[in-house]
């Protein structure tokens, strides 16, 4: 389906950390490297960051269900493919598999990678991927109807977030929040990511010096041609930011870049995202988790983000299973 004569399809990055071959490739890379071991964030080779909890099924039937205009679904994966995606899924469900050596032809160098972010740097990429297109974490889940226009109005960008003072990290505040991000996952068992300071450098790498615009894990509109653009005028960001093979400080996100080249052009709508849930395994609680499903059955909101499944407690998995396989097969 078209919008405004725009194609738009749907980007989703997954990977399956369970596999072992995958796991052992990993260990080879990082035992290769000393750079790797002084330098990747903390936890950027933390083996959750890397654990297929089964959402990736939850998030193909949402996109077919509430946004059946959606053209293609790419599926970017390092040669792997789910057990459930038989070939009959693929084809029934407009599901394209595309494999890393696809996005980084001409810069194989930079593989193999186990870097969201270095992956994120060349989805612009794919092969025959629309100009518009809607960018999915694989544990992004919708869990109501949408239309093109909660993505593309009128042909711009709907970005949902809030203004934030752009705050210097400078090497005592990077030191501190390493600190943190280990005592956080040893003493609470909470995963941080440093996800503000890659959207910092980012808003900064589109020229934005006092404020940035702070979009939290939602579904995110792209638009294609603005960052290959950026890419093909700036070729040394593209090579600097893909040399990591797994998630670095120094990175930048290209899609909070692609965000704030839109806010330059005045390209964009911008909304509160008040039709967003964020479900976290790690934070909530079943007192915190049940008016979030109860929100998520009245259909109050557009999408979840569905974080740490496996640490849920194995009632509260059965219970947003049982909420997402409803919502998912009501008419």
């Amino acid at each position: 389906m078209k919008k405004n004569g725009q194609h738009i399809d749907a980007v989703i990055t997954w990977v399956d950390g369970n596999d072992q071959q995958h796991y052992e490739k990993r260990l080879k890379v990082v035992s290769e490297n000393q750079e790797i071991k002084e330098k990747a964030l903390p936890t950027g080779k933390d083996h959750t960051r890397f654990v297929d909890n089964g959402e990736l099924k939850y998030c193909l039937q949402s996109i077919r269900k509430f946004a059946p205009w959606i053209r293609t679904i790419h599926l970017v994966t390092d040669n792997q493919r789910p057990d459930f995606l038989t070939e009959s899924f693929q084809k029934e469900n407009g599901i394209e598999l595309v494999n890393h050596e696809d996005i980084f032809a001409s810069f194989e160098w930079a593989l193999p990678t186990f870097n969201s972010r270095t992956i994120e740097t060349a989805l612009w990429r794919i092969p025959d991927l629309a100009n518009h297109f809607i960018y999915f974490n694989d544990d992004f889940i919708l869990t109501s109807s949408v239309k093109p226009e909660h993505f593309f109005p009128d042909g711009k960008v709907l970005l949902r977030g809030r203004w934030n003072s752009i705050k210097n990290y400078g090497s005592i505040r990077l030191k501190i929040n390493e600190i943190i991000s280990i005592l956080s996952k040893k003493v609470l068992g909470i995963t941080r990511s440093m996800h503000l300071l890659q959207q910092i450098k980012s808003a900064q790498l589109a020229g934005f010096e006092k404020k940035y615009y702070r979009t939290p894990h939602v579904p995110h509109p792209i638009i294609k041609s603005s960052l290959s653009e950026f890419f093909r005028v700036n070729q040394e960001s593209f090579e600097a930011n893909i040399q990591y093979k797994f998630r670095n400080m120094e990175q930048f996100s290209a899609v909070f870049l692609a965000h704030h080249l839109e806010i330059v052009k005045g390209n964009v709508v911008l909304k509160k995202p008040y039709d967003f849930l964020m479900l976290n395994g790690e934070l909530d609680i079943s007192i915190t988790l049940k008016p979030k499903l109860k929100k998520i059955k009245n259909r109050d909101v557009k999408f979840i983000c569905l974080q740490g499944f496996e640490k849920y407690s194995r009632l509260n998995q059965k219970n947003i299973i049982e909420v997402l396989e409803d919502i998912l097969k009501s008419e």
